[in-house]
């Protein structure tokens, strides 16, 4: 049987919630890692839209305060409690990698190609979604945990008074990662079947 892919890289990369702090030589991993994922994704007209920062320490901590206090002032009590679980496990890890789209590039990008620019929106999420892929495997790959999280909405204009360079970007989504304190659980999936047709 031929083998094409490698499959047990691509299954190894789970979402892992309970995750802790990473040795030096691994933080430097992640930098890396990010800088070479970010200079190689692609991109639709290589438009390169993608904007990441890295938080770490006390700034990776703040980040999720500032989570938690936004989550404190729209759940019941009741519910934030078991919210602020969650959270503060993220808080737990090594560090946090915002995603971010450029808005001056997708504005620039519309000028230069009118015919497009219904699709432009679009195709930058599926950019920023395939660098986010590209990280959290290369993250996998180095035994370093992660998964991908969406509290955009609650805290992205927080972050933007806290770092003022990202007022210009729009802000996609969060990663927490760290050393995998407990794996993933057994995964299901639907029959390929019904998921994929081959036409001859």
């Amino acid at each position: 049987m031929v083998h094409c892919v490698e499959q047990d890289s691509l299954s190894r990369r789970r979402s892992i919630y309970t995750l802790g702090k990473l040795p030096a030589s691994s933080e430097k991993c992640v930098e890396e890692a990010v800088r070479v994922c970010l200079k190689n994704c692609p991109t639709a007209f290589n438009v390169q839209s993608a904007r990441v920062v890295i938080l770490l320490g006390e700034q990776q901590q703040k980040f999720w305060d500032m989570v938690n206090a936004a989550l404190k002032k729209i759940l019941p009590a009741e519910k934030f409690k078991a919210s602020k679980t969650r959270i503060d496990a993220f808080a737990a890890a090594h560090g946090t990698i915002l995603f971010y789209e450029d808005k001056k590039s997708l504005t620039e990008l519309k000028k230069r190609f009118p015919l497009y620019k219904k699709n432009m929106p679009i195709w930058m999420q599926q950019g920023n979604g395939m660098l986010q892929y590209m990280i959290w495997q290369a993250l996998s790959e180095n035994d370093i945990g992660a998964s991908l999280q969406h509290y955009t909405e609650l805290v992205e204009k927080d972050v933007a008074s806290w770092l003022p360079f990202t007022k210009k970007w729009q802000m996609v989504a969060q990663m927490p990662f760290g050393s995998i304190e407990q794996e993933a659980g057994e995964k299901e999936f639907l029959p390929l079947e019904s998921r994929l047709k081959i036409i001859r």
